[in-house]
């Protein structure tokens, strides 16, 4: 977004609106920003905790979800009920 290098929590806040308000949208349970953005933290274990590189993402493995996530609804959906999903996929 500023073209920096990396993520803070202002620019996953930026892209998260979005989501958040497509989610509501479609009739989807409340999201809150402030859990999703210290889940994200979490998932990468950025090198340095307050912003996250493209390095960062590469190294977690899952920074495609991330990317997911933070910028389709159905993507954040799929994150999300990602145990639903299983569960039904078993039976």
């Amino acid at each position: 977004v500023q073209k920096r290098g990396y993520l803070t929590v202002f620019e996953i806040n930026y892209f998260f609106r979005a989501v958040v308000e497509g989610s509501r949208e479609a009739g989807h349970e409340p999201v809150v920003i402030e859990d999703v953005k210290d889940e994200i933290f979490d998932m990468v274990k950025p090198k340095d905790p307050l912003q996250i590189t493209l390095e960062d993402l590469v190294e977690c493995k899952v920074g495609d979800t991330i990317v997911s996530m933070l910028t389709d609804v159905n993507g954040f959906w799929a994150y999300d009920n990602r145990e639903m999903l299983m569960h039904t996929e078993e039976k």
